[in-house]
């Protein structure tokens, strides 16, 4: 392999935190034309989880391998994506920052150029998962409180992505926000309070120069009705097949009218500590 290319932003976040939105507003950012991007043709990131590249770039079939096996292979697979692409490679991961079984991490720091991540209350986290993954609300609280949660892992049968060893809610934030990389924290709030100025970080964060144009053109492409419209019409690759859409609410304070007192209780019980350095409490 060449030398290496630092040259990949890693799009970080917990399930259900925003960050399918912030990939569709890079893509209409970087998009010449002058109309929204199709939200099924996103073609500037792609995901740590796709198990299309895991075989591609890795030259055998995941197939083949137990979960752990494929963690051995991704930290290379992942330096090879970054030396087929010239340009900034955007790769949206689930993951928490974590190690393989030979305590090597899956996210190699020799290719990173910057970790942008995604942060949304989980009090909002929870309905939304929920519904997502068609759980119900209290086994989702359990979820986002268990060290050991995961997704796409079966012993039955082969999952469309790979294995992404989540942990908690909490956990997962702490793995990320402990990066060595250059890195800047989006909470979704502040993406619906202030879409401008939260984009215009990110821009300014990943590109240091910003084209006011093209960043209020891009915020408009992405606005949530757009998003629920594009979907209506031709719906989406990236909901689960038990959902009845991707794009569900895509607010603040749902979360008052969907949880009772008590699963609120227990989830600030759970994360206090973390929901209170961001703010939550």
């Amino acid at each position: 392999m060449s030398s290496l290319k630092k040259n990949i932003v890693w799009l970080a976040s917990y399930p259900k935190s925003g960050n399918t939105w912030v990939r569709i507003f890079l893509a209409n950012y970087l998009n010449k034309t002058e109309q929204a991007v199709d939200v099924n043709n996103i073609t500037v990131s792609t995901i740590s989880s796709a198990r299309r590249d895991f075989d591609t770039f890795s030259g055998v079939l995941s197939s083949d391998l137990t979960a752990d096996e494929i963690d051995l292979f991704r930290p290379d697979i992942y330096k090879n994506i970054s030396n087929n692409e010239e340009n900034i490679v955007f790769i949206k991961t689930h993951d928490a920052n974590h190690k393989n079984i030979n305590n090597i991490p899956l996210f190699p720091e020799e290719v990173t150029l910057a970790v942008v991540h995604i942060v949304r209350n989980p009090l909002s986290v929870v309905p939304s998962y929920a519904n997502h993954f068609s759980l119900s609300i209290d086994e989702t609280i359990k979820a986002l409180n268990n060290k050991e949660n995961k997704l796409s892992y079966s012993v039955k049968k082969l999952t469309k992505q790979i294995r992404q060893q989540l942990f908690s809610w909490s956990e997962h934030y702490k793995t990320w926000s402990q990066t060595k990389a250059p890195y800047l924290l989006i909470r979704y709030e502040d993406l619906k309070a202030n879409p401008y100025e939260t984009f215009k970080r990110l821009i300014l964060f990943i590109y240091k120069e910003v084209d006011e144009e093209k960043l209020k053109k891009a915020i408009a492409f992405s606005d949530f009705k757009q998003l629920k419209s594009q979907e209506k019409k031709s719906s989406f690759k990236e909901k689960p097949i038990k959902a009845k859409s991707f794009f569900r609410k895509g607010t603040v304070n749902a979360w008052k009218e969907e949880l009772t007192e008590k699963q609120v209780q227990q989830i600030i019980k759970d994360h206090k500590k973390v929901m209170r350095d961001l703010n939550y409490l």
